[in-house]
């Protein structure tokens, strides 16, 4: 199939405007309009009953599969998530399809429906679950699994402020009236959350550190193996991110939530696992590239790979089948003209099998945060060298490959990238820089290097990457051949994402309200995020 499986290009609209606009804030009860998980549940007595959800605390957990498997969605919710928006953005899939005669959000034209499903996806499955465990009381009656729920919070919601902009996180349903947050006060409670989320798994693991087996573990699809230890270290990983998401903004706090991070007291970081989560079906990258046929590998991960002599290449793309690319790996420029599907099809195909997990954090980035903090003078440890290097060998160990010693001495830089279909997308390199850290380069160069290498390692993971190539502006990615937003003239970058109609329409005096005090006035894929400065 070649059309978005979660919000048809010929129903744009769908979606969000199918449920109350209060619901999705979190303004009513869940039971009415959006289904209480747990009431579902226990419908059938078969399946489970009051009593086996107070058992081993399990009404407390039923919730925390569901949030985890929409964070970054392991199931085709993604396509629409991310995949057709942000993973373009941020040069790492393409799609060879043509949706509605190539005015999507790969040629920057905002298709509502979509916007809604990525906004959605996360809103309703994340932010409506948690505000479940809140209203019945969790905090206080299970407040180790409470602490999980928020760091899932937490890490879906930052990726819709990254996203958006505004957003109704701190009186989500707790207000009587949709307010907007703006994006620094939303940052400012993710600080807070995630060090509530700290202190009470540290209480849990103080006052019985077996707890996780009995009252988490059989929840836990992730890779972290339903230990509290590892939720904490991916806690301090989120706000070490965050951290450095705001250093151009609020360099101050920066500075102070980083290092509070990366202190061992706090818990640690995820240096040894990622965290990804194992689809609840079929990967769903699979579904889209082998079944759908409708994502494919993007120019600039190929021609900075090659370029890179890096053997991380065939684990992330299969070679072509393309007549003209045949046994090369070969990715489509982002915002390409596509006459029809047929023209792209046969590219590279991403490389993962119908099993393989959702990458949500790699178990590189947490390196390449520090190295990044280093280079800004915050104490994290050690060096901004040898953090850039352990994130490298960190992603090639992940990836089952050798030579990382030997890249890490590598001088080649990127190639240029040329189209066998279509030579009007063939452009140059866009950078000189090389594998090979030198201490004398100066800061720019060094910034750009560890963005980059986190870059490669996050791949397909693109909401993430798009936000640091944003606020970093590196790696250096091709602009889209043809953009289809009159804000967005010939090579310029897209911003951000515009709210769906199905948000302005139940909640316009709220956006509006958003719009004029954060935004410019104008609610336009041009405006920057926040933390988006030069």
């Amino acid at each position: 199939m070649s059309e978005p499986k979660n919000i048809s290009p010929r129903n744009s609209k769908s979606g969000l405007n199918k449920f109350n606009w209060l619901v999705i804030c979190g303004l009513l009860w869940i039971s009415s309009a959006c289904t209480d998980y747990m009431q579902t549940l226990n419908q059938d007595g078969k399946l489970i009953t009051d009593e086996d959800l107070v058992q081993d605390a399990n009404e407390g957990g039923i919730l925390l599969p569901l949030m985890m498997n929409r964070i970054v969605a392991t199931t085709t919710a993604v396509q629409t998530q991310q995949n057709l928006q942000a993973e373009s953005y941020a040069g790492y899939l393409e799609t060879p399809t043509p949706f509605l005669n190539n005015e999507n959000t790969t040629t920057y034209f905002m298709v509502d429906g979509w916007n809604n499903a990525a906004w959605n996806t996360s809103t309703q499955n994340i932010m409506d679950q948690w505000l479940q465990m809140w209203k019945k009381g969790y905090e206080t009656k299970y407040p180790d699994l409470y602490a999980i729920s928020l760091i899932i919070k937490v890490a879906g919601a930052h990726r819709l402020v990254d996203t958006f902009g505004p957003y109704p996180y701190t009186q989500y349903g707790t207000a009587a009236q949709v307010t907007f947050d703006s994006e620094e006060e939303a940052y400012d409670a993710f600080f807070a959350d995630l060090d509530k989320a700290v202190g009470y798994l540290k209480a849990a693991e103080k006052a019985n550190p077996n707890a996780d087996k009995t009252r988490f573990a059989k929840w836990d699809k992730s890779s972290l193996s339903g230990e509290y230890t590892n939720w904490i270290k991916l806690a301090n990983t989120l706000k070490l991110r965050l951290a450095i998401r705001i250093s151009k903004v609020k360099p101050d706090l920066a500075k102070t939530e980083a290092e509070k991070a990366v202190d061992p007291a706090s818990g640690g970081l995820l240096s040894d696992i990622g965290f990804s989560v194992t689809p609840t079906t079929t990967n769903p990258y699979y579904t889209m590239a082998n079944a759908w046929s409708d994502t494919r590998l993007s120019a600039s991960i190929e021609t900075f790979l090659k370029g890179f002599a890096d053997p991380r290449l065939p684990v992330y793309a299969l070679a072509a089948t393309d007549k003209d690319a045949a046994g090369q790996v070969k990715g489509i420029r982002a915002g390409s003209e596509r006459p029809d599907k047929a023209r792209y099809q046969y590219y590279s195909l991403p490389n993962v099998s119908t099993t393989t997990a959702v990458k949500q954090i790699d178990v590189a980035e947490s390196y390449f945060l520090k190295a990044e903090g280093a280079l800004r003078g915050w104490n994290m440890g050690g060096t901004a060298k040898d953090f850039y290097e352990a994130g490298v060998r960190a992603s090639f160990k992940a990836n089952n490959v050798s030579g990382a010693d030997e890249y890490l001495e590598g001088n080649t830089t990127q190639i240029p990238y040329t189209d066998p279909k279509n030579t009007a997308n063939n452009l140059p390199a866009m950078t000189q820089i090389t594998a090979k850290w030198y201490e004398a380069e100066a800061f720019e160069t060094k910034l750009e290097k560890i963005i980059t290498q986190k870059w490669i390692a996050l791949y397909p993971e693109g909401t993430e990457a798009w936000s640091e190539f944003r606020r970093t502006g590196y790696p250096k990615l091709y602009p889209v051949a043809i953009s289809k937003n009159p804000d967005l003239p010939a090579g310029t970058f897209i911003r951000r994402l515009t709210y769906p109609s199905a948000v302005t329409n139940s909640s316009g005096e709220a956006v509006r309200a958003a719009v004029a005090a954060y935004l410019g006035g104008k609610d336009s894929a041009a405006t920057p995020i926040w933390w988006d400065v030069d």
